[in-house]
C-alpha cells in the first residue's frame, strides 16, 4: 500500500484543446478554407483564360493590320503615280516665259486646261486598322511602339486630310470658275492667260503638298508593315 506522504504527485491535467472539444468549429474553418480556395482558383483561371483571349485578340488584330497596311500600300503607290504625272501637266504653264504663253495656241490651252486636271487625293482602306486609328482607343494593343507608329499614322491621315481639302477648294472655287469663263469663246485672251499661269502655279503648289503628304504615308505604312512581319 502506497504511502501518501512519498507517493508521486500526479501532473496537473491540460484541458483538451480548442479543436479536440469543437469539432464543428474545426470543420466549419476547413469548409471556409475550401470555399476560399476555390474562389481564388477560380479568379485565378478567369484572369488566365481573359489574358489569352485578349492575347489571341491582339495577333488577329496584327493580322488585320498587315494585310490592311499592304492594301494601303498599293493603294498609295497608285496615287503617287497618277499625282506625279497630274503635276507635271499643272506646272507646266510655271516656268514659261511670257512670250511662250502667249505664243501657245488657244485650242492647246483650252484641251490642257478647260476641264480641271485629275489627281488621286487617296482613300485609305477601311478596317480594323481605322477603326482603332480614327476612335483613339488602342488599349487593345499591348505593344507601346506599335503604338506610337498607328497615333503617328492618324496624324499623317489628317495632316493628309488637311492638305486634300485646301488643294480642292481651290481647285473648284478658283481654277474651274475662271478656266470655265475663259475658254467659253475658245479664244484665251493674254490678261486671261497670264491670269491661268498664276491659277497654275498655285494650284501646282497645293497639289504637291499632297503628294509630300502621300509620300509620308507611304514611309509611314511601310514602316509599320515591317515591324508586324517581324513581330510576328
Amino acid at each position: 500500500m502506497n504511502d501518501p506522504e512519498t507517493a508521486t504527485p500526479h501532473a496537473p491535467v491540460s484541458p483538451p484543446a480548442r479543436w479536440d472539444w469543437n469539432p464543428k468549429l474545426r470543420w466549419f474553418a476547413a469548409e471556409i478554407l475550401i470555399v476560399i480556395s476555390g474562389v481564388l482558383i477560380a479568379l485565378a483561371l478567369n484572369a488566365w483564360w481573359s489574358e489569352q483571349q485578349d492575347l489571341q485578340f491582339e495577333r488577329d488584330l496584327r493580322d488585320d493590320m498587315i494585310a490592311e497596311f499592304e492594301a494601303n500600300l498599293a493603294i498609295l503607290e497608285s496615287d503617287l503615280t497618277m499625282n506625279d504625272s497630274a503635276h507635271v501637266l499643272m506646272s507646266s504653264l510655271n516656268t514659261l516665259s511670257d512670250s511662250a504663253l502667249l505664243a501657245l495656241s488657244s485650242d492647246d490651252l483650252t484641251i490642257r486646261f478647260r476641264d480641271l486636271i485629275s489627281w488621286a487625293g487617296f482613300d485609305p482602306e477601311m478596317g480594323i486598322v481605322q477603326a482603332q486609328v480614327e476612335s483613339g482607343n488602342l488599349s487593345a494593343i499591348g505593344d507601346r511602339d506599335l503604338r506610337l507608329l498607328l497615333s503617328r499614322w492618324a496624324g499623317l491621315l489628317e495632316e493628309n486630310r488637311r492638305k486634300n481639302v485646301l488643294a480642292v477648294t481651290f481647285g473648284h472655287n478658283q481654277v474651274v470658275p475662271m478656266t470655265a469663263r475663259a475658254s467659253a469663246d475658245l479664244v484665251w485672251t493674254e490678261a486671261e492667260r497670264r491670269e491661268l499661269q498664276t491659277l497654275y502655279r498655285s494650284y501646282s503648289s497645293f497639289q504637291r503638298q499632297v503628294i509630300f503628304a502621300q509620300q509620308r504615308l507611304r514611309e509611314a505604312a511601310l514602316e509599320i508593315r515591317v515591324y508586324l512581319e517581324q513581330q510576328r
